[in-house]
């Protein structure tokens, strides 16, 4: 056995990204795809937003194509319920699986939903609408799906870009992307620099936030920590006590940009699951982007504790 001087098998560790001007076009041209092979079930977490401004990223596509939409259950915390999935996948076999890295949070039980996928016979698709960072400085996060979705606007300073990247180049049957040129805006960026604040900023804001006399009685966070490789797009914390809807309107009037991401779920979930649609109305989310100036985060925390009070 011999060793060449350079690598010349391009199918090692080789994958495949295509550029849209919306992760929802790159997710309805897969879907397209697909189902034209005659898989038309799609498996989805109960925690999908809609809002009239914008509709449903995820679930739009579905709804425009033939597909039958089947819905699993998540814990509190959003993680996948692994016995609801599995109840779903044992019921609806043979479809298209899709996971929601929420808010950049790698999903923790990966390798089990992968195992659960292989099983039933279902394409996994990893949502990283939230979660390009998580990817992009090589965490387990867009490592076991079959292919995985970006939204790359809401990571970087641009008014629009999805990519889809298929790690199943047999699932690579005709789709066209419709924006290459986002390959080379991709490229013009700093992903680790860009990483490494938004982590700084998250964990400066969680610091303080876990030092409020408010915590624990007035609101909560709804996670404990950050992964080491787990880049977050937002803070989502959880409102226990007053308005959450309030609460971002003072917010914003004060000169912060709070969002409160998923505030109301798609009709095909909120009657079946009703601990989600709770969980909807109570989460309001802090940025943590890399153009947040760590001068403003003491008064970003003072402004959400006088919401509170309000």
């Amino acid at each position: 056995m011999t060793i060449g001087k350079s690598a010349t098998d391009p199918d090692h560790f080789h994958h495949r990204s295509l550029f849209y001007h919306a992760a929802r076009e790159g997710f309805g041209d897969l879907l397209t795809h697909v189902l034209r092979t005659g898989r038309d079930r799609v498996l989805l977490p109960a925690f999908i937003g809609w809002s009239p401004r914008e509709g449903s990223g995820v679930f739009d596509p579905v709804r425009a194509s033939s597909a039958r939409a089947v819905f699993y259950d998540l814990n509190p915390d959003l993680t996948v319920d692994l016995a609801s999935l599995e109840r779903a996948l044992v019921a609806q076999p043979g479809g298209l699986l899709v996971v929601i890295h929420y808010f950049g949070r790698t999903q923790p039980h990966m390798p089990a939903i992968r195992q659960l996928a292989d099983r039933h016979h279902a394409i996994l698709i990893e949502d990283l609408a939230h979660g390009f960072y998580s990817w992009a400085i090589g965490g387990a996060a867009g490592r076991w799906g079959d292919a995985a979705l970006f939204s790359l606007h809401k990571m970087l300073p641009r008014g629009d870009g999805g990519m889809m990247l298929y790690r199943d180049a047999s699932l690579l049957t005709g789709q066209q992307e419709t924006a290459p040129e986002l390959a080379r805006f991709l490229l013009d960026y700093d992903w680790f620099a860009i990483a490494a604040a938004r982590r700084a900023n998250f964990m400066a804001i969680t610091e303080q936030l876990w030092a409020s006399p408010h915590h624990g009685g007035r609101f909560e966070l709804l996670w404990p920590g950050l992964s080491p490789s787990d880049v977050p797009q937002t803070l989502p914390i959880r409102v226990l006590v007053g308005d959450r809807d309030a609460i971002y309107h003072r917010m914003n009037e004060a000169g912060f940009g709070m969002t409160s991401l998923y505030h109301t779920l798609i009709d095909e979930v909120r009657e079946d699951f009703p601990a989600m649609a709770a969980l909807s109305r109570t989460i309001i989310n802090v940025p943590v982007h890399q153009d947040v100036d760590p001068a403003a985060i003491d008064g970003l925390v003072q402004a959400f504790e006088r919401s509170l009070d309000a």
